[in-house]
């Protein structure tokens, strides 16, 4: 929006600089983007933001400089003497759309003669950029200016039937708008048209036909208010871009109307030496209800941060023309003026006290107090968990929650009830809630494996859905898939409780395998009297490769960690190390091993690692061999060979009573 610094200084009286106007505009939310000479004036290029179509004219601008100064603003002359003809008789109006036409306004000077502008007009519409045409089309362009409100001059003579017709466009019906260009138009359009033809399209052009030209005597003042949404459709369908269109787009002041039309009209009166018909047409949908709002005294000052008095927010609310209708010590009840379509709440009127407050009076503050949030229990083992899998090379995932019916999908590992459908699935992938990450899991593999990518090692944390009794239960879990051996994953597993800090031993129970899992190479991972999770490796479903997989209870994980440490000295004195090969039933697992050894309570003892397992000609059938070291130390003396004898001999006495397992010789 460009303005004339001394069009300005004519509504409102200031002693700012051009650049003390443009700082203070820009301070005020208004950004004046550059200031350039105009022969003995100044241009000002405002930025106007889209909800302040009331800062569209130079009158709007004005208001704003009033308030920044704390003077008044002084309207442009509208009064004019009338001819005893009535305006009825010379033109009738019709609007079928009221709702894409709630005003429209009607007024007839005759006898005008078209002649150039005043150069005092002239000037100022070539400082704004405009094109001066001749008289009466610079006035309706120098009141649209003036006051934001566009309006359209017809050539009265060149109506069909002197009748104007606000409607939709018919099918087929085309107009020649007054740049010369053909355009046909729509039935969602709305046009103004005579009893023939369009002759306008609402909002945004006139027609060629009945345009203002240097032979016209007699014309039709058209001022009017157009429904914004219209408006910007029609405008991007005909690809026409005016002044008008923008404006009404926006919104016009629902009140401006009359002003501009009779401001017109004075001016057409003394520079074109017309005849005023008397009075003027006024077709209106609804009168314009005046909005109130309260603003609360204590509400202002919490969200500025600072404490402004009611007097102060009082003034500064009458300057903008607000209309305070009440006023006591801890509100302000005011009436919005009709061009202030944007203020509608009560943070609205805050936002208007504190621009003209000015920002920069609000005084900053760098002693603030920052505290820092502390991480929930879930958030730190959550992130120990991740921060662990990325460290030893693996990607997180994240895989939808919803998935379709299929076998693989509908796994349940930790629940014999069924899967919860959703009631009205948009597609038929997406019909139900997962009871099982690792399904997700294997479709991401393939995915990758179907994309060049052979081997993956990936996790996921995320929740499952699990039917209950009542209502529907959420849990949620660690799931991994990993292109590695089975005692990898296992002491991944191990090595994650050591993470976490938990001390208690898992066992690896028979667990009878699954949809997902091959039987002979699964276990139910149990942590205490609660099933931690399932590991296994995968069956060949549509992989090449069978990866292996855990799924895990992250819940169970959060309840059992723990982050207090204790620490130990390191012993000085070296270890005795014993290596054992048994042979023991071919049911008989690791865990149950680990647990028979760690029964003995043998003195010394610190370290249990299995290293082998065997199976072979020497093995007899239905056995197999286990091997594993074993590591003793004491804290304040070297361990004697004869000791560690004595201890290991113990642990094989239980493991020949409690397994059968005997010393393997060979």
């Amino acid at each position: 929006m460009k303005i004339s610094y001394n069009w300005l200084k004519e509504y409102v009286n200031f002693y700012l600089s051009p650049q003390e106007l443009a700082d203070k505009l820009t301070n005020a939310g208004l950004v004046v983007a550059d200031i350039h000479s105009v022969e003995d004036d100044f241009c000002l290029d405002v930025e106007v933001t889209s909800n302040r179509p009331d800062c569209l004219g130079v009158i709007g601008i004005a208001r704003e400089v009033a308030a920044m100064v704390g003077a008044s603003v002084q309207l442009p002359e509208t009064n004019y003497i009338n001819t005893n003809i009535d305006v009825s008789k010379l033109i009738s109006i019709a609007v079928e759309e009221p709702i894409l036409c709630p005003h429209y306004t009607a007024r007839i000077v005759r006898h005008i003669t078209v002649k150039p502008s005043p150069d005092w007009m002239q000037k100022r519409l070539k400082c704004i950029g405009l094109r001066p045409v001749n008289n009466i089309v610079d006035i309706t362009n120098y009141v649209m200016m003036e006051t934001g409100q566009p309006l359209h001059a017809f050539d009265l003579d060149k109506l069909s039937d002197q009748r104007i017709i606000v409607r939709r466009a018919r099918g087929g019906e085309e107009i020649v708008t007054i740049n010369g260009a053909s355009r046909a138009l729509f039935h969602d359009m709305l046009v103004i048209a005579d009893s023939k033809r369009p002759v306008a399209i609402a909002g945004i052009m006139g027609g060629k036909d009945t345009e203002v030209s240097a032979s016209t005597r007699n014309i039709h003042l058209e001022c009017a208010q157009f429904e914004p949404r219209q408006v910007r459709r029609t405008s991007k369908v005909t690809g026409i871009a005016s002044d008008s269109s923008y404006r009404f787009e926006r919104g016009v002041d629902p009140e401006g109307v009359e002003l501009a039309s009779k401001r017109a009209v004075k001016l057409i009166k003394d520079l074109a030496e017309g005849e005023v018909a008397n009075g003027n047409i006024d077709v209106r949908l609804e009168r314009y209800e005046t909005k109130r709002i309260t603003l609360r005294v204590e509400r202002l000052n919490k969200v500025l941060g600072l404490e402004i008095k009611r007097t102060v927010a009082s003034d500064i609310l009458k300057r903008l023309q607000f209309n305070v209708i009440n006023e006591v010590d801890t509100f302000i009840d005011v009436e919005v003026p009709s061009h202030r379509g944007d203020v509608n709440r009560e943070i609205d009127l805050i936002e208007e006290v504190a621009r003209i407050y000015g920002y920069n009076n609000i005084p900053t503050k760098t002693s603030i107090s920052v505290r820092g949030t502390v991480k929930s229990k879930y958030e730190i083992v959550e992130d120990s968990v991740r921060q662990f899998l990325i460290g030893i090379g693996y990607y997180e995932v994240k895989t939808f929650s919803i998935v379709d019916a299929s076998p693989l999908q509908s796994v349940n590992l930790w629940s014999d009830k069924g899967g919860i459908d959703i009631a009205n699935p948009l597609r038929q992938e997406e019909s139900r809630l997962r009871t099982c990450l690792l399904p997700s899991l294997i479709h991401t593999k393939i995915y990758n494996m179907n994309h060049g990518v052979e081997r993956v090692k990936i996790f996921e944390i995320a929740k499952v859905y699990l039917a209950g009794e009542k209502l529907p239960q959420e849990k949620t879990c660690l799931s991994i898939l990993a292109d590695v051996d089975y005692l990898t994953l296992k002491g991944i597993v191990e090595s994650l409780l050591t993470c976490l800090g938990i001390t208690s031993k898992c066992e690896w129970m028979i667990f009878g395998g699954s949809i997902l899992f091959k039987a002979d190479r699964s276990a139910k991972i149990q942590l205490g009297n609660n099933v931690l999770g399932y590991i296994g490796e995968a069956k060949e479903l549509e992989l090449k490769i069978s990866p292996c997989m855990i799924e895990l209870d992250m819940d169970l994980l959060i309840k059992m960690s723990n982050f207090s440490k204790k620490y130990q000295t390191l012993s000085q004195y070296p270890p005795v190390l014993r290596d054992l090969a048994i042979i023991v039933d071919e049911e008989a697992t690791w865990a149950s091993i680990e647990k028979c050894i760690a029964a003995t309570n043998v003195s010394y003892l610190t370290g249990i690692n299995f290293f082998d397992i065997y199976r072979g000609k020497q093995i007899p059938s239905g056995k197999k061999g286990i091997a594993f070291n074993l590591c003793f130390q004491a804290q304040d003396r070297t361990l004697k060979s004869e000791e560690a004898d004595i201890a290991l001999q113990k642990i094989l006495n239980a493991l020949q009573e409690t397994l059968g397992g005997e010393l393997r010789k060979q």
